[in-house]
């Protein structure tokens, strides 16, 4: 099994190849820069492997939530690419992914990933280890920084690690959930989309490279104006 991965979906950008059990990845933190950066990495992982993209058996991306934009650069490649190449794609969870990097060292607790989604809000999924694959908890939403949800009990929640930079931008979050500590730098990675694809790819849940899309989280993205002003002012 090959499986080329990619994630642009924050203000990391990456690329990993999966070969059978060895994982080749290139990841830098760089606002932005995606559009010029992921070709390269791309290239660079499948240069280091020596495979060619006509070997490749399949394509896995983040597919959000996170940055509209950078989603849509994800989508795009693994769309143009999947096509031309006629392979299947996996779309994955990005905070899927954020938790499977806190629970690959930290197996007994249960993590609340969080990212900044900007507009006073914040995107957020909880997560735990059962049988050794990552399963879903809560299921992802977005919600307002200024509210504390109660959803299925989250307030009371056992063994919480914070993940991800929404808990910058939300104090009463931790006031209210008293997280063991915070991993506010963790951020998705190629590495961990492409391990998160690999039942999918067994269990002929991939899809067909038209099929697939972005996971906004929100239900309306065409901003107003206004909205678009203070995104900039945020950013």
């Amino acid at each position: 099994m090959k499986i080329l991965a990619i994630d642009t979906s924050t203000e990391a950008c990456s690329a990993a190849l999966y070969i059978d059990g060895e994982l080749i990845e290139r990841y830098l933190v760089a606002p932005r820069k995606h559009i010029e950066l992921l070709k390269p990495m791309v290239d660079e992982v499948m240069k280091v492997a020596e495979v060619d993209v006509s070997e490749l058996t399949g394509l896995a991306f983040g597919a959000g939530p996170g940055s509209f934009a950078g989603l849509r650069v994800a989508c795009a490649f693994v769309q143009g690419m999947g096509a031309g190449l006629e392979i299947p794609v996996v779309p994955v969870s990005t905070l899927k992914a954020m938790a499977q990097q806190v629970l690959d060292t930290h197996a007994d607790r249960t993590v609340l990933v969080m990212l900044d989604a900007k507009m006073k809000e914040v995107y957020w999924g909880v997560y735990r280890l059962e049988d050794k694959e990552v399963v879903t908890v809560l299921p992802e939403q977005v919600t307002k920084i200024d509210e504390i949800p109660n959803f299925a009990g989250i307030v009371g929640l056992a063994n919480i690690i914070g993940a991800g930079d929404g808990w910058n931008v939300t104090p009463n979050w931790v006031e209210a959930l008293k997280p063991e500590f915070i991993e506010k730098n963790v951020y998705p990675r190629a590495g961990e989309i492409a391990l998160l694809s690999i039942d999918d790819f067994e269990n002929g849940m991939a899809l067909d490279a038209d099929q697939v899309s972005p996971i906004y989280l929100r239900n309306n993205i065409a901003l107003t104006i206004e909205e678009q002003e203070a995104l900039k002012k945020e950013s």
